[in-house]
């Protein structure tokens, strides 16, 4: 099994660090002139919402995943969708998938049961989008077309959600149990995008 040189992941991973920090920067931008034609456009608006767009569009198709396997490190991408159920969408069904750059073994495919630990008191389904920080606890099992395993994994991000709808970017550690193979321990950040409660009516009305 041949994995990516270590330095190559590790610069790719700190451009991925980079890029994020750029993210944050940003995302807050003004959009006021955009609804009043009478205001000029601002430079910084013009250009950082492209950026802005450019890299969120990045962690959500492209989420980046880092793995040590037998003293070994490899790197892939991933991608991970869920349905959410229960009165907030806080017990969630997750499925992913992960490709692993290197020969032999490169697909996995877990699928699991998470739940979110909500960090914002007394917050209530709603139609409009509400955010919170999140730790989120799971296991999920585990299969490479070779070998079976159990994935228990903790993440921890900002959720936004409303009655039917899940974005979530998220940092996530994970520790694979493979009990005829070699166990893994991958690290992966990248957005969400998932269901909550999307066969549940919670007949919730805005207030005129």
């Amino acid at each position: 099994m041949k994995l990516i040189p270590r330095n190559l992941i590790i610069i790719s991973f700190l451009i991925i660090l980079r890029t994020g920090s750029v993210c944050s920067q940003v995302l807050p931008v003004d959009f006021t002139n955009s609804f009043y034609p009478g205001k000029e456009k601002t430079e910084t608006g013009n250009s950082t919402l492209p950026i802005g767009i450019g890299v969120a569009s990045f962690f959500y198709l492209l989420n980046p995943i880092v793995l040590f396997q037998n003293d070994r490190i490899g790197g892939g991408l991933t991608k991970e969708i869920s349905l959410g159920f229960g009165y907030f969408g806080e017990h969630r069904i997750a499925a992913e998938y992960s490709y692993i750059f290197r020969e032999g073994s490169s697909s996995h495919f877990r699928l699991g049961y998470k739940y979110d630990i909500l960090l914002k008191d007394k917050l209530r389904p709603s139609n409009l989008l509400q955010g919170t920080s999140v730790i989120s606890l799971g296991a999920s099992y585990f299969y490479d077309l070779e070998y079976h395993g159990v994935s228990p994994e903790i993440s921890y991000g900002y959720s936004i959600r409303n009655d039917k709808l899940l974005i979530y970017p998220n940092l996530k550690l994970r520790y694979t149990d493979i009990p005829e193979g070699e166990n893994i321990i991958d690290f992966s950040m990248g957005l969400m995008i998932g269901f909550a409660n999307p066969f549940i009516d919670l007949k919730i009305r805005r207030k005129n």
